[in-house]
C-alpha cells in the first residue's frame, strides 16, 4: 500500500516564528540562540544597540522574503516572536516585521481559523519597567495580541539563584500593565525543580499565578544544559541535579492545583483555560508548517518536490555570522537541513502526538500512512499499554495515562527506536 504524503499538504496555512536574539543578561540555564546586549542594563534607548537591531530586522525581512517561495499560497495563522527577549524591540521595528509577515502571507479568514480567531500574534517579554503606553504601543503598532512572560518564579531568592535580571515586584508591575494595557490573553512561564526549591515555594508560586490569573501557563523544569554555566557546574559537582522524584511530585502538583481552577492540561508542559490553548505551539506538535526566521531558528517545511514528507532547516546559530551570510545574500543557505522520510514523519507522528491531551488519532495515521498504529509499532505499543503508560481505544487511538505522561520521554524512544514491519 502506497503511503500518504504529509498531512499539512491538506492545510493551506502557516505558521511564522521570528527569531530575536538580544538579551540584556544571558540567564545561566540557557542553551538557545542568544547574543548578549549588557549595555540595554545602562541605558534602555543605547545607540549601539539601536544599529544591531535596524540591521537584524533589515535581515529577517530579507531572510523571509528568500524563504518565502517554499510556503507559496499558504495564509498566515500564527506569528510568534520569540528569543532571546523580543520585547526588547521599539514597537516600529516590531511594526516593520509584522508589516512583511502580513505582505507575504495574507490572514487567514477568521472563518476558516481556529475557533474563528483574528490571527495569534505573540510576543516574549520579560518583567522589568515595561509601562503601560510601550505595550499598548506594541499591541496598536505590531498588532501583538497575545504576550508570553517570562516569570519563571514568583521567589526573589529563585530569581537571583537562575541569574535572572527582574524581581517579584516588576513581574505585578509587568503583568498590570499588561492588563492596562488592554491584553486578554497572557501566559506565564513558570519553572520548579530549580536548585533549592521546595514543594512550600512552588505552592506559592502556584498560588501567585492563581491570584493574578493568565489564560496560559508554560511550565519547564530545570535541566543543566551541557555548555552552559549551569552545566558546567554540574560536570565540575558543583552544582546538584534535582531530585527526581521530587521533581514528578512537583509536576503532578502544579497539574492538581491548575486543573483544580480551571485549566486544561492540553500537552505535556502546557496549561490553559478553555479556548486559549497557544495556537502556534500546537503547529509543532501537529507538524504542520512553520517558517522559522533568525539565527538558531528551525523551520518545518511542507512536502514538495524530492520532500514528501518535508522537512526542517535549522539556521546558523550565530547572530554575527547569520548576519553576516545574510548581509551577503546568502539568506537561502541554511544551517543544517533535513529531509524527513516515511519512517521519521510516521514515528514523530506517535510521539509528538502522545504529547498532546488528544493524543493520536488512528483515523489521522490511517489516513496519512495507510495502516493503522498497530500496523507499524505493533511491539512498542503492546509494551506501553502492557506497562500502564498509554491506553489504547476500540477504534486503536492513542493517549498517554497519568504515568505515562512522567515517563514520555521513554515513550518516544521506544517508537524513535522501533522499526515498522516490512509491508
Amino acid at each position: 500500500m502506497q503511503e500518504k504524503a504529509h498531512k499539512s499538504e491538506r492545510e493551506k496555512d502557516v505558521g511564522v516564528y521570528v527569531h530575536v536574539p538580544f538579551c540584556a543578561r544571558i540567564c545561566p540555564y540557557c542553551d538557545f540562540a542568544v547574543e548578549p546586549a549588557p549595555e540595554l542594563l545602562r541605558d534602555p534607548a543605547a545607540e549601539v544597540f539601536r544599529d544591531r537591531e535596524d540591521r537584524t530586522v533589515s535581515a529577517l525581512i530579507a531572510e523571509l522574503e528568500a524563504r518565502r517561495p517554499d510556503f507559496a499560497g499558504r495564509r498566515l495563522s500564527t506569528l510568534y516572536f520569540g528569543g532571546g527577549t523580543p520585547g526588547l524591540l521599539r514597537a516600529d521595528s516590531l511594526a516593520r516585521l509584522r508589516e512583511a509577515v502580513g505582505s507575504a502571507f495574507p490572514p487567514l479568514p477568521k472563518a476558516e481559523s481556529e475557533s474563528g480567531a483574528a490571527v495569534e500574534v505573540t510576543l516574549e517579554v520579560n518583567p522589568s519597567t515595561l509601562e503601560r503606553d510601550r505595550l499598548k504601543a506594541f499591541a496598536e503598532q505590531a498588532g501583538i495580541n497575545r504576550l508570553s512572560v517570562g516569570v519563571q518564579s514568583f521567589d526573589d531568592s529563585t530569581l537571583k539563584a537562575l541569574g535572572r535580571a527582574h524581581r517579584v515586584d516588576e513581574i505585578h508591575r509587568t503583568l498590570r500593565a499588561a492588563r492596562a494595557a488592554g491584553f486578554e490573553n497572557l501566559s506565564v512561564d513558570l519553572m520548579f525543580a530549580v536548585l533549592h526549591q521546595t514543594p512550600a515555594m512552588l505552592e506559592a508560586d502556584l498560588q501567585a499565578i492563581l491570584a493574578f490569573g493568565p489564560e496560559h501557563v508554560s511550565t519547564y523544569e530545570l535541566v543543566h544544559e551541557p555548555g552552559t554555566p549551569f552545566g558546567r557546574a554540574a560536570e565540575a559537582g558543583q552544582l546538584d541535579p534535582f531530585d527526581e522524584d521530587g521533581a514528578a511530585d512537583m509536576l503532578l502538583r502544579i497539574e492538581s492545583v491548575l486543573g483544580g481552577a480551571g485549566y486544561e492540561r492540553y500537552e505535556l508542559t502546557n496549561f490553559a483555560q478553555p479556548g486559549r490553548a497557544s495556537r502556534h505551539n500546537q503547529r509543532y506538535w501537529a507538524r504542520q508548517p512553520v517558517l522559522a526566521i533568525g539565527p538558531g531558528a528551525h523551520s518545518t517545511d511542507p512536502a514538495g518536490p524530492g520532500r514528501p514528507f518535508g522537512r526542517r532547516v535549522g539556521n546558523e546559530k550565530s547572530w554575527s555570522l547569520w548576519l553576516e551570510r545574510i548581509e551577503a545574500g546568502g539568506a537561502l543557505a541554511p544551517g543544517t537541513e533535513e529531509i524527513l522520510d516515511a519512517g521519521q514523519a510516521r514515528s514523530e507522528a506517535f510521539f509528538l502526538g502522545l504529547r498532546t491531551r488528544a493524543g493520536v488519532s488512528a483515523e489521522d495515521i490511517q489516513a496519512e500512512f495507510g495502516g493503522r498504529p498497530r500496523s507499524f509499532y505493533p511491539e512498542a505499543i503492546e509494551r506501553m499499554v502492557g506497562a500502564g503508560l498509554m491506553v489504547e481505544s476500540v477504534e486503536g487511538d492513542l493517549a498517554l495515562t497519568a504515568r505515562g505522561r512522567l515517563l514520555a520521554d521513554e515513550v518516544a524512544a521506544a517508537f524513535v527506536a522501533a522499526e515498522a514491519p516490512a509491508r
